[in-house]
């Protein structure tokens, strides 16, 4: 092969251009989809808790409670009343996360993080559930059981607006039927009435009554305690007791009950939502079982701003929206296949230099190189000299 003499002409790098925006079009054209990690136990824990909503569901119409789909626009059976129907309200909340927290995908989210905390099979989780968000309360324990992981569960059982706070319908007996229809092997271990210091303070006694009676029909040890501070060391003990000689290697909390966060001002401004690895040096106004398991070195997953999640996670945060089952970049995103990445550079390369370097004229066609004009050359004049025989003399 000769190579070429002189520079490219523009029709050659005019091809070049035609093939590099050619491969530039595959590479963007033709990606691909790429599971993310965990995908198996993402989307057996989301179809899991997707078939928990019939359980819920014919467990509410056997209580007599109709569902409103406007405020359940997905169907789940998990959103309660506002604060004039709901006899176990503690406290407001807002429809748009309970929402949220009831779409299967939220499972996704909740293997995610276990993994990220290094939970893995046969690991001690403890876990502190209340009422307010009982689909967020699926979610966890399912995802929990789908890595092979023991939960352990302990549930404060009143409710703030549009989670499980019907008399017939609490979060012990969404439990209780879901471990009974094999969707869960898990039952919580202990509950108390939750709300202000954990034991219903403000809320009238009919109310209570009603916790306690929910608490005593579900087979449920309850928590008794004095004061707050009394309610978080019980737990701890039920927790240190209930490890089977293990060690805990991850905490979840769900939703903002006050033996658990320790404070509403802790669970909103002092531990953001999602996975805290450690315990940040700060001042903490009350030690909640969220920070002593910190301070114990055990990582804590916290689960209350929801839209945050969604927003983070991917989780359609649109009214009314649908989205299905393992549907999501937690489950897959859209990528750009490698091997045609690589293939279209290492092309252009080669045709790039084979084009600059060789005379492709003559390779392919046998026709001389295209050289530049070579500048003329003056020949330099004879030197004079004196006249020949027989000529005359000027």
């Amino acid at each position: 092969m000769r190579l070429r003499q002189g520079k490219v002409p523009p029709a050659t790098l005019a091809i070049l251009a035609a093939i590099a925006a050619l491969g530039f079009t595959m590479v963007e054209r033709f990606k691909v989809d790429v599971r993310e990690k965990w995908y198996r136990e993402k989307r057996e824990a989301a179809e899991t808790v997707k078939r928990s909503h019939e359980v819920v569901r014919e467990l509410r119409r056997k209580a007599g409670l109709d569902i409103d789909f406007e405020k359940d626009p997905d169907h789940t059976g998990l959103i309660g009343a506002d604060d004039q129907t709901g006899p176990l309200t503690t406290d407001k909340g807002y429809l748009r996360s309970k929402q949220i927290a009831a779409r299967p995908n939220l499972a996704a989210i909740v293997v995610q993080l276990l993994r990220e905390a290094g939970v893995g099979k046969g690991d001690n989780v403890a876990v502190g559930l209340t009422g307010s968000f009982p689909g967020a309360n699926i979610a966890v324990i399912v995802a929990i059981e789908k890595i092979g992981a023991n939960p352990i569960v302990i549930t404060s059982v009143g409710s703030s607006t549009f989670g499980a706070n019907y008399a017939e319908l609490t979060w012990l007996d969404m439990e209780k039927a879901l471990a009974d229809a094999g969707i869960i092997h898990t039952r919580s271990i202990a509950a108390s009435v939750g709300g202000d210091k954990d034991k219903g303070i403000g809320l009238n006694k009919a109310t209570i009554e009603l916790i306690n009676k929910a608490i005593q029909r579900n087979g449920v040890e309850k928590i008794e305690a004095k004061t707050l501070v009394d309610s978080i060391a019980r737990r701890m003990e039920l927790y240190e007791a209930n490890r089977k000689g293990k060690p805990i290697k991850c905490y979840v909390n769900v939703g903002g009950g006050l033996a658990s966060v320790g404070s509403s001002f802790v669970a909103d401004k002092m531990i953001p939502t999602g996975l805290s690895p450690d315990l940040k040096p700060q001042t903490y106004p009350v030690e909640g079982v969220m920070l002593k398991m910190l301070r114990n070195r055990v990582p804590i997953i916290h689960l209350l701003d929801f839209r945050k999640l969604a927003v983070e996670y991917g989780i359609s945060l649109k009214e009314g929206s649908v989205q299905e089952v393992g549907e999501g970049p937690m489950f897959s995103s859209r990528r750009y296949n490698l091997v045609l990445v690589v293939g279209t550079l290492v092309g252009l390369a080669l045709i790039v230099a084979a084009a600059v370097r060789l005379d492709l004229r003559h390779t392919f066609f046998g026709k001389p190189a295209l050289t530049p004009a070579q500048p003329a050359v003056t020949l330099p004049r004879p030197p004079e000299s004196g006249p020949g025989p027989g000529e005359p003399v000027l």
